[in-house]
């Protein structure tokens, strides 16, 4: 029991807020700052992580492209240095290249992603097309360049082209006899599985994109398109359409990194331009990587409740010791 007469000092509260405020804020705000530091390192370090990563995809992916070019080139030069192709091809006579060829064909793209095999004429026509035997003698002067390059040029060619068949990787090897042009072999290859096999090594979703203004060509009907872009092949249709329509580009000759969020989702980007065999830019190419933002997130909160738990701890740990003190005195 307290002693009659005997009163306990009374607290100025509105003083011990005061005296233990400065302080604690001061701590606060120094948490906070090293914490803002923290927070804005590990941005610039997850930006420049992104961007390396969606580089080193555009170079796998290029590799890619370039082996499938040499390859698509070494097909078409091994037919036309074939002394039986070269006397039938001069000859024009289509059953007998055929013939030739099925059985390679029938292998090359059943196992090789081979999707277009053929022979031409000097005067640029179709003479015959393995993958479509029905179709020949069509002039195709006006819509392959690669093919009226290598003919006039009388140099093989090889490299990306826009063609009926689609899109593709191609090698064009002119044919000559005595000296003279006969006519031009080539083979090319599907694109589709050179994004599926990146895709599947680097978790990144990727589109070949052309551009109607600049193909030269006119581009499959059927394939999906938004605006003057069509995608010509990618390894998830649905998903570029709809951030083709949620954010409008157009082919450049730079590449461009950043972030974007649609669908619910936020993905690293990177757009690269696409250019044909003479280097004529005709498209691009897109890859959207998912990024792990759950766990960037979880993290940056965590940091910021920890600066605000330090400054309330802080604010108590200072209230109590400028209570003890007055107490004291």
């Amino acid at each position: 029991m307290r002693p009659k007469g005997l009163a306990l000092p009374k607290l100025d509260w509105k003083a011990l807020v005061s005296s233990a405020s400065a302080p604690a804020l001061l701590i606060a705000l120094i948490l906070g700052a090293m914490l803002w530091h923290q927070h804005d390192s590990l941005e610039r370090v997850v930006e420049r992580d992104r961007t390396t990563q969606m580089r080193l995809v555009g170079s796998l992916l290029d590799a890619n492209f370039d082996q499938a070019a040499k390859f698509s080139l070494a097909l078409a030069e091994t037919f036309a240095r074939n002394s039986q192709t070269r006397e039938a091809l001069a000859a024009g006579d289509r059953p007998r290249l055929e013939a030739l060829s099925k059985d390679a064909w029938q292998y090359l793209n059943r196992q090789a992603g081979v999707q277009i095999f053929g022979y031409h004429t000097p005067d640029l026509r179709y003479l015959l097309r393995m993958h479509r035997p029905d179709q020949h003698g069509d002039d195709i002067s006006s819509f392959r360049a690669m093919i009226v390059a290598a003919n006039r040029l009388r140099r093989s060619q090889t490299g990306v082209e826009i063609g009926l068949a689609g899109i593709g990787i191609r090698g064009v090897a002119p044919v000559e006899q005595a000296g003279a042009l006969i006519g031009s072999v080539e083979a090319g290859l599907d694109i589709r599985p050179l994004l599926e096999l990146v895709k599947a090594s680097t978790n990144t979703e990727i589109a070949v994109v052309a551009a109607h203004s600049l193909s030269g060509v006119a581009l499959d009907p059927k394939l999906p398109s938004i605006g003057d872009l069509t995608v010509m092949a990618s390894t998830n249709e649905a998903l570029f359409s709809t951030y083709l329509r949620a954010f409008p580009t157009k082919p450049l000759r730079d590449v461009e990194t950043g972030t974007r969020a649609f669908a619910g989702r936020s993905y690293g980007v990177m757009a690269q331009p696409l250019v044909d065999f003479s280097g004529r830019l005709i498209g691009m190419t897109i890859m959207l990587k998912d990024e792990p933002s759950s766990d960037w997130r979880r993290l940056t909160t965590e940091l910021w409740v920890i600066a605000l738990c330090g400054g309330i701890l802080a604010f108590v740990g200072f209230l109590v010791l400028a209570r003890k003190r007055r107490q004291d005195a």
